[in-house]
């Protein structure tokens, strides 16, 4: 045997799960109030650890030995983590692109791969007798066709809800996106990780094969194999490091909230006054940066004197002023030829889900059922 603890190899795939573990907490206990997107990222980043340990235990130079000295029952047990990391970033990319995303009913049909593989590995593994357990983990046996092709129907799995992850964040709307605080280069991110489990993929395809046809191919699935775990290894560094660049460029913003330092009152007054003449929410492309242009002041300044004079924040403080917008002309019997969608987009919103959420939140009514109840007040009036 080999007298090595650990290899290179095997300390990349254990300071991955060492890294995701602690991204874990940290998140767990430093996220403000209940989170569903923090939830599940939590819950993402420990299956991605349990997928790192799961691949050393497999396939490690000499831990996999020790594992097999206590028993061969452990070397499946957190394979179960790549039918769940696919869903849980799917879900993810909902939860910070959905107005009040919530788990529906539905959503446990995403479990069922992880059930077709449980019974697999039951009848084709734990049903075995211990020591035929034992010589499969010994000789790599293991892995006949059987196993890759579920291995690769994993990872086909992972790669189409990976890819719908990235639709969705490209596509989402801004305002929400504000309002869980995702970073601009989610997006490039979650584009590398489905570029690494497609080359995963890659892999457990080129295993089907050999197992269909047979080939040499050792030296070719052990160096896609070692790429990808540097691969993940060098995304992880980098999106920790993305990520603490985020929150501490976000800290002397909230650092000055909390003083509660005095508003300019001058600068208030040129906000309201540039909002009520020149109305630049009617504009769906409106940014901190391009209001903070118009008003000639430096961005922070005005996204504190927002926090801090109205205690909101910059999409909450632009959209109150577009739902009394939609509010004005859904009155205004100048605009009764004019569809719902037509003036949520005049009253400068982008996203017809936000804009209904807001109004009914607001006044209690959807803009229809406002309209409509507008229109018989004023017709009872007149009567």
């Amino acid at each position: 045997m080999d007298k090595t603890l650990f290899n290179l190899h095997d300390l990349v795939l254990l300071l991955i799960a060492f890294e995701c573990l602690v991204v874990a907490i940290y998140i767990g206990f430093n996220r403000s109030g209940r989170s569903f997107p923090t939830s599940l990222l939590i819950a993402f980043f420990v299956v991605h650890a349990c997928i790192s340990v799961h691949e050393l235990v497999l396939w490690g130079s000499t831990f996999r030995y020790w594992v097999l000295e206590s028993s061969p029952n452990y070397f499946f047990t957190l394979n179960f983590a790549y039918w769940l990391d696919g869903p849980l970033l799917f879900l993810f990319a909902c939860a910070v692109t959905q107005q009040d995303f919530a788990l529906k009913r539905w959503h446990a049909f995403f479990l069922l791969p992880l059930l077709v593989f449980g019974v697999f590995i039951y009848q084709h593994f734990y049903a075995l007798p211990y020591d035929v357990r034992v010589t499969l983990i010994k000789n790599y046996s293991f892995a006949d066709f059987d196993y890759v092709f579920m291995d690769l129907l994993a990872k086909l799995i992972r790669v189409a809800f990976a890819v719908y992850a990235v639709l969705l964040i490209l596509k989402s709307d801004s305002q929400i996106k504000e309002k869980y605080n995702v970073p601009a280069w989610l997006p490039k991110v979650l584009m590398v990780l489905t570029g690494i489990l497609a080359w995963e993929t890659m892999l457990s395809a080129i295993k089907v094969y050999h197992s269909l046809y047979g080939f040499p191919y050792y030296e070719v699935v052990e160096l896609i194999g070692l790429a990808s775990y540097y691969m993940q290894f060098g995304l992880l560094n980098v999106v920790i490091f993305m990520a603490a660049s985020h929150f501490l460029r976000a800290q002397p913003v909230k650092a000055k909230t909390v003083q509660r330092e005095p508003v300019s009152e001058a600068l208030i007054g040129r906000l309201e006054s540039t909002m009520e003449s020149e109305r630049p929410y009617l504009n769906q492309n409106l940014s901190f940066e391009r209001l903070a242009e118009k008003l000639d002041i430096p961005v922070k300044e005005l996204s504190n004197a927002i926090n801090r004079h109205y205690e909101v924040n910059f999409y909450e403080f632009i959209n109150n002023y577009r739902i009394q917008e939609a509010r004005q002309m859904l009155e205004d019997p100048a605009h009764n030829d004019k569809s719902i969608t037509n003036i949520f987009y005049d009253a400068g919103f982008n996203s017809k889900s936000v804009y209904n959420t807001l109004f009914k939140k607001k006044f209690n009514k959807t803009p229809s059922q406002y309209r409509n109840d507008f229109k018989n007040k004023q017709a009872r009036q007149s009567a």
